[in-house]
């Protein structure tokens, strides 16, 4: 579970069915199946019930993560990858291998947040929630030595924003980006949750959708969701 606010289990495929209880954020689900029915569902088992939760790309990524949290924001980043830095200069995810980072950092403004890119033009734009605030994620291209970046930048209050750039080998690791989207929460009023203090260094797991574990997501930051 990537949501800061928990994804409800129903007892059927569908937003009518009776809800069987509430995953919070770290829950690990083992999959038992998935129908295309109502949008999308897939059958899960959890240490204390078994039912249904939206199968929505939007709520769900499978993988193993673990969790950083820090005063400014928590999120949940990719096993096996390294987090390093602080927020007010930037924290860098980076996995093993390749060019890929993702970089959160904090700034009292917009300029500060340093995600202006030399050289590059927008190739695509995707509209986003992140734990309550919406704005607006770009993808760039023909920047970072022929890379792609992407980059969001979230006004949280008065002198409080929050800005993620990220390099990308190719537009398909956006879906990464986006798991880092889903699953982060700040101190503010809009956001509602966080990495529960028991998971700061506990890896949350689960395994890819052909197997048999699944970890869930949702966007909204008032009311637990599916």
């Amino acid at each position: 579970m990537l949501t800061p606010i928990g994804l409800h289990v129903r007892a059927g495929p569908s937003t009518s069915a009776a809800v069987l209880g509430t995953a919070a954020q770290g829950t690990v689900f083992k999959l038992l199946g998935r129908t295309p029915k109502g949008g999308g569902w897939l059958k899960v088992k959890g240490a204390t019930v078994t039912g249904w939760i939206s199968a929505d790309r939007a709520f769900s990524a499978p993988g193993r993560f673990s969790g950083y949290r820090s005063a400014q924001f928590d999120v949940l980043y990719p096993a096996g990858w390294t987090a390093t830095g602080k927020p007010s200069t930037g924290v860098t995810f980076a996995p093993p291998s390749g060019v890929e980072r993702v970089v959160f950092r904090t700034a009292p403004s917009l300029p500060r947040l340093g995600l202006s890119i030399s050289g590059a033009v927008i190739s695509s734009a995707h509209q986003v929630v992140a734990c309550g605030y919406t704005s607006y994620l770009y993808l760039y291209a023909g920047s970072a030595g022929g890379h792609r970046v992407a980059a969001l930048a979230l006004g949280l209050a008065a002198g409080h924003y929050l800005g993620l750039k990220a390099t990308l080998a190719s537009p398909a690791q956006l879906a990464t980006v986006m798991e880092f989207v889903d699953s982060v929460s700040f101190p503010y009023p809009q956001c509602v949750g966080g990495l529960p203090h028991a998971h700061t260094s506990t890896p949350h797991t689960s395994t890819p959708h052909t197997s048999t574990t699944h970890t869930s997501t949702t966007h909204t930051s008032t009311t637990t969701r599916g």
